[in-house]
């Protein structure tokens, strides 16, 4: 009688086996991980492009007016664009940046953070020496502009109760419109919404574009902690760290000579969303009347 042997893998059969899981998983983990990341990249423009058609329809119940950038109020209540919009939104998943730190459980300081909308700096008390100019105060910003003097500009106003003093609102006048959408010569060009760490940049509070701050010094209340952002976009897209922008709070500014490297997603006031490389996005530039400014932070001719 002839018996059927049922013969195992050897010890060596299935080490070789194992290795070439591995060599797989190790070729295979790094394609997943840039897979997950363009998915990411893909939510957050789809977002931007929401929260800008959410801008565009509070502005046709409004005068044709986008909304503020802040609304101060008594008892520190503070509600950004991003708040305004939420009857056009519906939605808190909108708000929340796949490619940032901040979640649904976090506070409102930090769930209104992660987009940013450019205030006008007719807005500001000041605004010709208190940050609405790129290379005017800090070395980095003077190494990128090569020195010069770039102006900035943008569309959303802001309003303060009577008697509202707080902090957040420094710099900023009791009541100033934002712009009509008509009133934007070039709403291909004009940022209306972009990612960032700030709703309007932090630019009011002393901080040009390329400065870094740290919003209140307050941790719980820091997109993220105990760092310094750029006052600025945000670089978050196919970055992270100081390549995205963001930089430990030890660091001393002078020693900064890194500029973000990531892309930056935005929607238009014409409603189009773009991601783009951030160093592209602050530095297409024109002299207007006797001023050079960013093309993105200009909306007059």
């Amino acid at each position: 009688m002839i018996r059927n042997i049922k013969r195992g893998f050897t010890l060596i059969e299935l080490l070789v086996v194992i290795a070439i899981i591995a060599i797989l998983a190790a070729i295979l983990f790094p394609v997943f991980a840039q897979a997950k990341a363009a998915a990411k990249a893909t939510q957050a423009l789809s977002n931007t492009k929401q929260i800008g058609l959410a801008q565009l329809m509070y502005a046709t119940d409004n005068d044709d007016m986008f909304s503020p950038v802040f609304g101060f109020q008594p008892g520190w209540i503070i509600p950004s664009f991003i708040v305004l919009q939420q009857p056009y939104m519906k939605s808190l998943d909108l708000i929340i940046d796949p490619l940032g730190p901040a979640k649904v459980t976090d506070n409102n300081f930090i769930l209104t953070s992660t987009w940013g909308m450019p205030p006008r700096r007719s807005a500001s008390n000041g605004y010709s020496s208190n940050g609405w100019r790129m290379g005017a105060r800090w070395p980095l910003s003077a190494t990128f502009t090569g020195n010069q003097m770039w102006d900035v500009d943008g569309i959303g106003g802001v309003y303060k109760e009577s008697g509202t003093w707080i902090w957040a609102a420094f710099g900023y006048k009791d009541a100033e419109p934002s712009l009509t959408t008509t009133a934007v010569a070039r709403p291909a060009d004009q940022v209306m919404v972009a990612q960032a760490n700030h709703p309007d940049f932090n630019w009011a509070l002393g901080c040009e574009p390329l400065n870094w701050f740290r919003y209140w010094g307050d941790p719980p209340f820091n997109l993220y902690g105990d760092s310094n952002m750029i006052c600025a976009p945000a670089s978050r897209v196919q970055a992270q760290g100081i390549q995205a922008g963001i930089i430990p709070v030890s660091t001393n500014r002078a020693t900064i000579t890194t500029f973000p490297t990531g892309r930056n997603t935005y929607v238009a006031t014409d409603g189009h969303a773009v991601s783009t490389p951030w160093k592209q996005l602050m530095s297409k530039r024109a002299v207007r009347g006797g001023l050079t400014t960013l093309d993105a932070f200009w909306p007059s001719e």
